[in-house]
């Protein structure tokens, strides 16, 4: 690790504990203080936090995320009209949230390799718990955009044997961490919509999942000046399983990274990535997926495939899939490719009477579908977009006419 963090003493560490002491001042950070910031504060004068030669920022500016850091964000608040009968949800300020605070939080966190979410423990200045008790199916999903910080927090918990799909649009927020914890035989659906932006936005999803427990995250994003989204999903239980689905479409300068790590901790789990994406202009997309395979995690059933098609000869794709394996009966693979439209598809199609632009359309609907499957999914994160982002989510519902125009 020597030489991919900074140290405590550089300029992007006394940016944040001069944050923090800022904010301190004003009473800000007594938001919630059953939360230990002090723990996230000795990890980072420890360990310190990324720099641009760590490997796993090396083709995105941490830089520009430290600059964000430092400006105050005002967000809405949590829309308590998309809170379903039977789930309970509390501030993290709630005394009642108390209990499952001090039980839950940071337990699906590992802020050794998520520096920025000590950050974001740091700096928290709102937070949600969301509790499905047991044996509870939840039919309607729950809705979560901002609510109302630039550091935010939602902790998911799903009981043994309950069933919650959540929907949730990150939109203003510096830097938002999803925490879930899926207990035995309990099931979440995660579905994450991102428009397009402009300020550098940084968050952590981190899911552990136990014995028989299922968790799905279906992902529809653009690009900001600088997006990173960290996934990490711990299959901790015997036949635990993950399935991720993600699309997006990036055009003129936009930037998305998404790093994502599966972790098989126990045997007999399985988990499917999937991934599409078309970029444009002179746009950058990054996918880093890795799939560590624990020793004595036997029976493994892992697979990874990312595919991407350029728009432009300026759009950059820098795609890295990895296997780490320390158990001998698994079944791993993985694979990607870039490359662009087939002009003998489009030429087939417009001999066919449809015009250049639909024929795109239509070809880019079917690319992005092999990510985004279901019509239920398809329909919710396709909802999500609107104006200028209107090209993913015409791509995605199906509206190939106004899915067919190159994203610049």
């Amino acid at each position: 690790m020597a030489g991919s963090r900074m140290p405590a003493s550089a300029q992007g560490p006394q940016a944040v504990e001069a944050l923090y002491a800022r904010l301190l001042g004003k009473g800000t950070v007594s938001y919630a203080p059953a939360i230990d910031r002090d723990a996230a504060r000795t990890r980072i004068a420890a360990d310190g936090l990324p720099v641009a030669r760590a490997e796993a920022w090396k083709y995105s500016n941490v830089g520009k995320w430290y600059q964000a850091a430092l400006e105050p964000v005002q967000a809405p608040g949590v829309r308590e009209t998309c809170v379903p009968g039977g789930v309970d949800l509390h501030r993290f300020d709630d005394p009642a949230a108390a209990p499952l605070l001090t039980k839950h939080l940071g337990t699906a966190i590992d802020l050794a390799r998520h520096p920025l979410a000590a950050v974001n423990r740091i700096l928290l200045g709102s937070g949600v718990v969301v509790r499905v008790p047991a044996g509870c199916r939840i039919d309607e999903p729950v809705n979560v955009d901002d609510i109302g910080a630039a550091y935010e927090h939602i902790l998911l918990i799903v009981e043994p044997g309950a069933e919650l799909a959540l929907v949730e649009t990150p939109i203003a927020a510096t830097h938002r961490v999803v925490e879930c914890i899926v207990a035995e035989g309990a099931r979440l659906t995660h579905r994450r919509v991102q428009p397009r932006g402009q300020a550098p936005q940084c968050g952590l999803i981190a899911a552990k999942v136990e014995q028989q427990a299922h968790y799905s995250l279906w992902l529809a994003a653009r690009g900001t000046e600088l997006r990173r989204n960290d996934i990490h999903i711990a299959l901790a239980g015997r036949g635990a399983e993950t399935h991720l689905h993600g699309a997006w479409r990036l055009g003129e300068r936009e930037h998305l990274d998404n790093q994502v790590t599966v972790d098989h901790l126990a045997p007999d789990c399985l988990s499917r990535q999937t991934f599409r994406g078309v970029v444009g202009g002179r746009a950058r997309a990054v996918l880093n997926g890795r799939i560590h395979i624990a020793a004595g995690a036997q029976a493994s059933d892992a697979s990874l495939t990312t595919k991407s098609l350029l728009e432009s000869t300026d759009a950059e794709v820098y795609a890295k899939p990895e296997l780490e394996i320390y158990a001998n009966d698994v079944r791993c693979s993985h694979g990607a490719t870039v490359g662009a439209l087939d002009e003998a598809m489009l030429f087939y199609c417009e001999s066919r009477g449809i015009d250049r632009d639909a024929a795109r359309g239509l070809l880019l609907r079917g690319f992005l579908r092999e990510a985004i499957v279901g019509e239920e999914a398809i329909g919710v994160l396709a909802a999500g977009f609107s104006g200028a982002d209107g090209s993913l989510g015409a791509t995605l519902a199906g509206d190939v006419a106004s899915a067919g125009g190159e994203v610049q």
